[in-house]
């Protein structure tokens, strides 16, 4: 839950935002009180599609100063010469699948597993060189700044 409260408090300044009764907030009490309750369980695997023409964005959630994804790619990669340059930080995590991300001046590509997070500042200018084409490469991104939300 510590991971979750600290996400939390980067992306809304409470540490107590994301938090479902019984964990560690008792109910009748201030804090619980003050809490404000997650409105509807979503699962980020559900409808995960096997086979793409190009990626698929879904927005999860849109919160002052932050945009939250899921993005999922089955063999896509960027345009060739193509690289992302965005006004906005992010933070991404592999949750599925495997990927190739290039930072521009790099040798070669960072390979990515399930688990794997990598932050991308501002402007630090990146590609996508390859996802895997046998199964979907699912995505969580964390876009950070002012035009992320």
């Amino acid at each position: 839950m510590a991971a979750v409260d600290g996400l939390a408090q980067m992306l809304t300044g409470r540490s107590d935002y994301f938090h479902l009764t019984g964990h560690g907030v008792q109910e009748g009490t201030a804090a619980a009180a003050r809490r404000k309750p997650m409105l509807g369980a979503r699962n980020l695997f559900a409808n995960v599609p096997e086979r793409l023409i190009d990626e698929e964005i879904t927005i999860l959630a849109e919160l002052p100063g932050a945009r939250i994804e899921r993005i999922v790619s089955t063999g896509q990669a960027s345009q060739p010469g193509f690289w992302y340059d965005q006004e906005q930080a992010e933070w991404v995590v592999l949750l599925g699948g495997s990927a190739g991300l290039l930072f521009e001046g790099e040798a070669a590509p960072r390979i990515l597993r399930p688990g794997d997070y990598v932050e991308i500042p501002a402007h630090a200018r990146h590609r996508i060189e390859w996802t895997d084409a046998n199964e979907p490469t699912v995505w969580l991104a964390v876009h950070v700044g002012a035009k992320a939300g």
